[in-house]
């Protein structure tokens, strides 16, 4: 493949990467509204989910957060029961950040036909093809690389 063809298709894919990433947003969005969040609080109920629990300090560095924007969104999330905070048996300083599973049941109707049509899509992939792109996923959201 040329140089040519390949800045082509690096190009396209930029483009259709960040057509994703920006419905992604505008739909969460409309979901945050619906059950009553802000977005920011939405998208750090999806990283907490995601990664199980944390610690306030790493919370901060995976939400792009300062320490005290952190804590203004863990104090509104504890207020409406999505998250819990425990002590942290590694650090009596410290708290462990940890959701709420039963209130993530109302989400389901909002993000079930989207799953049902990413697995679907994906689907069409073969195991090579699959590797390939989780090898991309796992590489852009490698927190070691350029974020910003």
């Amino acid at each position: 493949m040329s140089s040519t063809e390949n800045l082509k298709l690096v190009e396209s894919l930029t483009v259709e990467v960040r057509r994703f990433i920006a419905g992604a947003l505008l739909f969460n969005l409309k979901v945050a509204g619906e059950v009553g969040l802000n977005g920011t609080d939405m998208q750090c109920l999806n990283l907490l989910q995601l990664q199980g629990s944390a610690t306030p300090g790493e919370f901060a560095r995976w939400a792009f957060l300062t320490t005290g924007g952190v804590t203004v969104v863990l104090d509104r999330l504890e207020k409406a029961g999505y998250i819990r905070r425990e002590p942290n048996p590694r650090d009596r300083r410290s708290t462990i950040i940890r959701p709420v599973p039963s209130k993530f049941r109302k989400f389901q109707k909002y993000y079930q036909s989207k799953g049902q049509a990413l697995a679907l899509a994906l689907s069409a992939y073969t195991d090579d093809e699959l590797n390939l792109i989780l090898d991309f996923f796992h590489r852009v959201n490698d927190p070691g690389a350029a974020a910003e």
